[in-house]
């Protein structure tokens, strides 16, 4: 076995997922920084990764008649799903190669007594028919263990969107996620930034949601020299209708109130005009993160017209003077359940109570923020979830409180053929492979 082979490193990056609340991303990608595994190694350590985050409750649902009540070791867990998911969902790795690796790591990474251990549970589980997990019941329990969600999500979901709404989203957050780019229009144009890319990106294309959108099937995006030159940032479509929802003028005064890492403030900047007095303050409350924001708008030359500063948006009364911008961008801090594509941790991190508490985060940045609006200036209010606690609670809370706001239709830059919630704007993961997303537009009257 080589010094580091791509199993291994898999085992030991859900290893630090599992015990240390690492970012399986971040973790990833730091490992084959340092490993420089070949294309073919990295692809599969990759998969191996995303794949047992993904279906973690489906694999462990298959171990558990043959783990029992044994309480394992992490990495010996992490082992074993690694091993199942190939078994079940790989099926070009030969069942022998997958028994052999996975008893050569826990001898390594453990002892002769954890190899055999770990073959007799694959032997066993390879003599075993596959559970039918269409019987499952209740309906949340089929779900949660189908699509590996945590069940009170799954009957939050179910509850606020239907069964058969909550399947479909579900039937799509275990696919891989697209990678899409937004075009720097300062500096070109779409079909020109789509030209230029295609000999290394051939499935380049236009997003079906945004005229600024760019979609390709996978690639690092992030490591051409366009990139470098700014020419474009990385986004999720769904995140690129915020902007927009803002109806900005050249001369608008922005602010900005949870910017980091500053995606949604260049994309604000982009539509303004120094000139013409036009500036976007970006908050964010750790200045390492404000960091990231004047680093991203110097990459893309838009640093004229940003001006980020650390402070807790709660707190923005204290800091600015009444009606004294023209938007506010309201883009809270959240539960993030939109993201379960593109982060499949969070699906595990996240707790009922937590739709307890973030809404009143997200409230107190609202009613902080309000008064800093002028007479018919337009507040934007967004989340990446898709909980209604989140959204339209919110929503509705914020308005009883504000009878000076009023909500209006989301402004959007091209009609889509999915949308929900209007006047808000909520889209699902299903609906066009994106990030699920929500927008709500307030004009002060």
């Amino acid at each position: 076995m080589p010094k580091t082979d791509p199993r291994t490193l898999a085992v030991k990056i859900l290893t630090r997922v599992a015990t240390q609340g690492s970012y399986a991303n971040l973790a990833l990608d730091a490992e084959l920084k340092k490993n420089q595994l070949e294309d073919r190694d990295a692809a599969l350590a990759t998969n191996l990764v995303y794949g047992v985050i993904q279906h973690g409750l489906t694999l462990d649902y298959y171990l558990k008649p043959f783990v029992k009540d044994r309480k394992l070791d992490p990495w010996v867990h992490a082992l074993l799903q690694t091993a199942v998911y190939q078994l079940v969902y790989l099926d070009r790795i030969p069942a022998r190669a997958i028994f052999n690796e996975s008893t050569k790591i826990a001898k390594k990474m453990g002892n002769l007594g954890v190899g055999q251990y770990v073959t007799a549970i694959l032997r066993n589980l390879q003599r075993s028919e596959v559970p039918d997990l269409t019987k499952l019941t209740p309906p949340a329990k089929r779900l949660s263990i189908t699509y590996s969600v945590p069940e009170w999500l799954a009957a939050k979901l179910a509850d606020q969107l239907g069964e058969a709404k909550t399947e479909a989203i579900f039937k799509t957050i275990n696919q891989p996620a697209a990678a899409s780019l937004r075009v720097n229009t300062t500096k070109t144009t779409p079909q020109a930034l789509a030209k230029a890319l295609a000999p290394e990106f051939p499935s380049i294309r236009e997003s079906a949601l945004t005229p600024v959108g760019l979609v390709a099937d996978g690639g690092f995006l992030a490591g051409t020299k366009a990139f470098a030159e700014g020419q474009y940032t990385i986004q999720d479509e769904s995140s690129m209708l915020v902007a927009p929802s803002l109806d900005l003028q050249p001369g608008s005064r922005v602010l900005d109130a949870c910017a980091a890492p500053g995606g949604k403030t260049t994309h604000i900047a982009q539509s303004l005009d120094p000139a013409q007095g036009g500036a976007v303050v970006a908050l964010d409350l750790h200045p390492h993160k404000v960091r990231l924001i004047e680093q991203n708008a110097k990459r893309l030359g838009l640093a004229d017209r940003v001006h980020a500063q650390a402070m807790d948006a709660r707190e923005a009364g204290d800091h600015f003077d009444a009606a004294s911008f023209d938007r506010i961008l309201v883009d809270a801090p959240c539960s993030g359940l939109g993201l379960m594509r593109r982060k499949p941790e969070v699906r595990y991190t996240k707790r009922p109570a937590d739709l307890t508490q973030l809404p009143t985060i997200q409230l107190a940045i609202l009613n902080a923020v309000a008064p800093l609006l002028k007479v018919n200036g337009r507040l934007t209010y967004s989340t990446c979830t898709m909980v209604e606690e989140e959204n339209q609670g919110v929503v509705r809370q914020f308005l009883a409180a504000h009878p000076d706001f009023e909500q209006v239709a989301v402004p959007v830059d091209q009609p889509l053929a999915f949308a929900h919630g209007a006047p808000a704007l909520q889209l699902f993961p299903d609906d066009y492979g994106t990030d699920g997303f929500f927008i709500a537009s307030f004009v002060r009257k």
